[in-house]
């Protein structure tokens, strides 16, 4: 019986990429270096910042550069956070079904903290998440499973009980650290490839197919 479900955010319950990209843009701008076409950041996205600031940088990398254009990166974020920001089809009417069925539901994310609870109020500002994580000090980032296991303590849940949804390699990997299983949806930025080859346990294609197959595996309180 599955009575919790924890959705990973970008690229998984929304589509963040071309703010995302913007911004790294914006940032990477600051210190005269070229940005990239929003389309290679479905690669670069997914480890938290620092990565992606490490990544963007390049060869011109040093960690003093890197902790400017963080800055700037958080700067530009905190205002354009939601210019380009949609939820994925079909996102809404799953999170209602789910807390119709009486099946509680979370998000982890590698994003920085500060913005999760903001992204979701405004997407499914119907919908009431158990809990929405970012990046904490608190817990190293994703595919470390510290994060994940706080959550199921919290939830006090068995680990069986559990689902994680992402997009990536990282996600399968982060959820199989902690002992949960996880679905991978082929809409997001990696692909299905990159989640079959990580070892996803299921993927799919429509946030309906995610319904349905969850109604399968039995969801809701016993």
């Amino acid at each position: 019986m599955i009575k919790l479900v924890v959705f990973d955010l970008d690229g998984t319950v929304a589509d963040t990429l071309k703010d995302l990209g913007t911004a790294m843009n914006a940032a990477l701008a600051t210190e005269n270096l070229p940005g990239y076409p929003i389309g290679d950041y479905r690669r670069f996205v997914g480890s938290g910042v620092d990565h992606l600031v490490k990544i963007t940088m390049a060869e011109a990398y040093t960690p003093e550069g890197a902790a400017r254009v963080k800055a700037a990166f958080h700067a530009y974020y905190a205002d354009h956070y939601l210019d380009y920001t949609t939820a994925y089809d079909g996102i809404g009417s799953l999170l209602h079904r789910l807390a119709d069925d009486g099946v509680l539901t979370a998000v982890i994310s590698n994003k920085p903290d500060r913005f999760v609870p903001d992204i979701l109020a405004a997407l499914f500002p119907d919908h009431r998440f158990a809990y929405a994580w970012g990046q904490r000090e608190k817990y190293p980032r994703k595919p470390s499973p510290e994060s994940l296991e706080a959550l199921i303590s919290l939830c006090g849940l068995d680990k069986s009980e559990v689902l994680y949804v992402g997009d990536s390699d990282v996600d399968v990997v982060f959820a199989h650290n902690a002992g949960v299983r996880v679905c991978g949806v082929s809409w997001g930025f990696r692909g299905a490839e990159e989640l079959r080859q990580a070892g996803a346990d299921r993927i799919v294609n429509s946030a309906e197919e995610l319904y349905c197959w969850l109604t399968v595996n039995g969801v809701g309180k016993a």
